[in-house]
């Protein structure tokens, strides 16, 4: 009899779920196809099938679980079989042609991975495992489940049949069949074509064959994750499609703009509310304001803050601190003491700069407090020469993520990161001197840099807005200073009515999932609708999608710079092929120098890799390799060289082995919702050493009763939404949207509402503070239940 560990880890992988995603884009086409190769399943080239000593399905089982792990990134797999249940360990009694299986003796298996573990030992752990419709589970994690289970964990199996059989097994759409025909054996992807596409059908079975060439070429000592799951195939494509060496521009970004300022000295460099200025203007007024802060001591690597509302002002102050040779570091007005203390101290800054209506918020802060005024900056002695050593590998700008837990991170850009981005960047968008880009971002963000660096760089010009309170105003700010090209998140963007801006040339989004509601708001309009994808770590962006189309709204497209590769999320040193999931990698000269100061240290050895791994040098050997960053995103690489964006590591939850993307969850759950409500799926109750995890939905509905407004320094109410008799009839709604979409794991078995919606500085969901908020509830709820319990039970 199991013991009570046994039975939980039996209980735990009976509720283990292993669903290959969707693939193909037409729904509606019906039958299955299949794709084939001949195999010689007993090669005598591959000593481990005879020295490992376990049986041929063993083989075929484990090759078919190290594929599936690639294309479903799950902790355990499982699969239908259908085949001999016993054909023995030693080789006279494993049958040449291997009995076909039938319906009577199918089987759904289990097991849970270990990269750790020698292949030989997870060989034999596979052909030990209990083989009989009652088992569960043995004590290293693998199982057998009765096939007669109205459950259906999973949607793939492995079959061993005659040539002539003909099997349609019901919930399966995509299943390996080998076939024993008289003179040969081949093996056979068979897939339901409303599910998967061609092209991930072949995929899937290239990578099956590569697996059993590498586990038929193992020793007894090669561990799981040492296999090569990429074949021959997908590593030349892969390695056309990144052939190109990217270039880097070895400029400083003030030298760029100066020349547009000697080209175009009279055309507008600045359109804003508060004063246009000229190139001629623009190079005048930053010089002298550059000569002042170099007087202060401002040079290569010396960092300067600077704290501005929207204005023509901003830019030149930005300009001013480049051109004396230093970095500049924006701030919110509303940052606490305590950050900007802290930011201070590990910058060693002691200039900012600022405006009249933020200059008494900083008084004392710094040595030298600068307000910055047109009068002032006019008065100035004339400039003579700007900073003469900085050069393309000096430090730009550093920009601080929002800290929310711990130390906030400081990422260090340098002049040839910017650089080298900005050019690729305005060749894929068709940008030029004709362009009028609207600065919409606070300057705090990485965004507002490219905002005003892109359009100057091309001699183009920057749009600033005054203040915007409603879409309308941005609306009217748009069309006022003729902008055509313009930054937004979704949220923003959706709110937008194309026909209102007709003159808008290029809207990029970014920052958030793309939703399929905003692709089809403009997909007939005159502008182009761009997926921009990047992260604080790379100049502008890592890749676009200029061709959105509402299918594919997660792809985010191609590099724009540098190459994207996709890797093992475990391990850098193994590359995925093509259609499997992986951890989106980026290389090229836009990527940032690191963190700041020695705090980051672990940060930047964890992010950045120190080594080129080894695959890398051998696909690309005459090439000078710059720095890697591991992004900690999840993303596919498609076969026609388009990368799909599928979430963050840590948004994609794991719960009793399975799988679950948060963010495919909470699409189909605002199918349902308003564009002001919203949704956040999570994974409560783990913590502190307690396990008792629940899927959990946390929803703010805008037209609620108990809707508020968020507080500054508060935080939002919580409540159970399944007692709320206003959200009850929603709640419904998207349980029913998402059991027609989704697997049945994946609904969420609590429902909390709450009052506000918590957002970082840069206006994105705050999922880490939900997270800690959702805990907090779910623990309280927890104990009071507990608490009911035992007094029930005392009565």
């Amino acid at each position: 009899m199991a013991d009570v560990g046994e039975r939980d880890q039996a209980s735990r992988l009976d509720r283990s779920n292993c669903i290959l995603p969707r693939s193909s884009t037409d729904a509606t086409s019906t039958g299955r196809d299949t794709v084939s190769v001949d195999v010689d399943l007993y090669d005598q080239q591959n000593p481990a099938f005879a020295l490992s000593k376990v049986s041929f399905p063993t083989i075929l089982k484990a090759c078919w679980v190290l594929t599936l792990q690639c294309f479903i990134v799950a902790d355990v797999i499982c699969f239908k079989y259908l085949g001999p249940l016993d054909l023995g360990e030693d080789e006279e009694s494993r049958p040449k042609t291997p009995k076909a299986g039938n319906k009577s003796n199918s089987v759904q298996y289990y097991t849970r991975i270990d990269p750790a573990e020698p292949i030989w030992s997870f060989l034999q752990r596979l052909d030990k495992s209990l083989l009989n419709s009652n088992a569960s589970v043995e004590g290293h994690g693998i199982g057998v489940a009765d096939q007669r289970s109205s459950r259906h964990n999973c949607n793939t199996g492995i079959y061993l049949r005659e040539a002539e059989d003909d099997l349609n097994i019901a919930n399966i759409e995509v299943d390996v069949q080998l076939l024993f025909g008289p003179s040969h054996t081949s093996v056979q992807l068979v897939y339901n074509r409303s599910h998967t596409s061609t092209n991930m059908a072949t995929s899937i079975l290239r990578t099956f064959q590569q697996i059993y060439s590498q586990i038929g070429m193992s020793s007894s000592h090669t561990l799981l994750r040492e296999v090569d799951a990429c074949a021959q195939y997908d590593w030349e494509k892969i390695q056309g499609w990144t052939s190109m060496d990217p270039t880097p521009v070895d400029r400083c970004l003030h030298d760029l703009i100066l020349e547009q300022c000697s080209l175009r000295p009279n055309e507008t460099a600045i359109c804003s509310w508060d004063g246009n200025l000229t190139y001629k203007e623009l190079d005048d007024l930053s010089l002298r304001l550059a000569n002042l802060l170099m007087e202060l001591g401002v040079g290569p690597e010396i960092f300067v803050l600077s704290c501005f509302e929207k204005s023509t002002w901003a830019i030149v102050a930005r300009l001013a601190i480049l051109r004396a040779g230093g970095a500049y570091i924006s701030v919110f007005a509303s940052d606490p003491p305590v950050y900007l203390e802290s930011v201070i101290a590990r910058t060693k800054t002691r200039i900012l700069l600022t405006d009249s209506s933020h200059v008494d918020r900083f008084q004392g802060i710094v040595p030298t407090l600068i307000e910055l005024s047109p009068q002032w900056l006019r008065s100035l002695p004339t400039g003579s020469r700007a900073c003469q050593t900085v050069q393309p590998e000096s430090a730009c700008l550093v920009l601080f993520t929002s800290g929310s837990t711990g130390t906030p991170k400081g990422i260090i850009q340098s002049h040839k990161a910017y650089a080298s981005a900005i050019k690729n960047y305005a060749r894929d968008l068709q940008l030029d001197s004709r362009t009028r880009f609207f600065q919409f971002d606070d300057y705090a963000f990485d965004i507002s840099n490219l905002e005003f660096l892109v359009p100057l760089i091309l001699g183009g010009c920057c749009c600033v807005p005054g203040p915007m309170k409603t879409i309308d105003d941005l609306t009217r700010e748009i069309n006022s200073m003729a902008a055509d090209t313009i930054f937004l998140t979704p949220t923003v963007a959706i709110k937008l009515e194309p026909q209102a801006i007709p003159h808008l040339k290029t809207l990029c989004v970014g920052g958030e999932p793309l939703p399929k509601d905003l692709v089809n708001k403009w997909e007939n309009s005159a502008t182009k609708l761009v997926n921009q994808y990047g992260m604080g770590e790379v100049a502008i962006c890592c890749a676009l999608n200029t061709n959105i189309d509402p299918v594919g709204g997660a792809k985010v497209g191609r590099p724009s710079t540098g190459t994207i590769w996709l890797v093992d999320p475990s391990s850098p040193n193994k590359l995925m092929p093509i259609g499997a999931v992986g951890e989106i990698m980026v290389e090229g000269p836009h990527l940032s120098r690191g963190y700041l100061d020695d705090t980051a240290t672990r940060r930047t050895e964890a992010g950045f890799l120190k080594a080129i791994p080894p695959w890398l040098a051998k696909m690309h050997p005459n090439r000078t390799h710059t720095r890697i960053y591991r992004s900690g995103d999840l993303g596919r690489l498609n076969h026609d060289g388009i990368i799909t964006y599928l979430g963050r590591k840590d948004t994609i939850l794991k719960l009793d082995g399975c799988r679950i993307d948060a963010l495919e969850v909470e699409h189909q759950a605002k199918k349902c919702l308003s564009d002001n409500d919203n949704i956040v799926v999570d994974l409560l109750g783990i913590i502190n050493g307690q396990d008792e995890p629940s899927l959990t939905a946390l929803i703010y509905l805008d037209d609620h009763p108990d809707s508020t407004p968020p507080a500054p320094n508060a935080v939002p109410l919580l409540k159970d939404a399944t007692t709320d008799s206003f959200a009850r009839e929603k709640i419904e709604e998207i349980q029913d949207s998402i059991a027609q979409s989704l697997p049945h794991y994946m609904m969420p078995t609590t429902f909390v509402l709450m009052s506000w919606l918590p957002r970082t500085a840069s206006k994105k969901v705050d999922r880490k503070k939900i997270h800690m908020l959702g805990q907090l509830f779910y623990f309280a709820q927890l104990e009071h239940r507990r608490k009911d319990v035992s007094y029930a039970q005392k009565i």
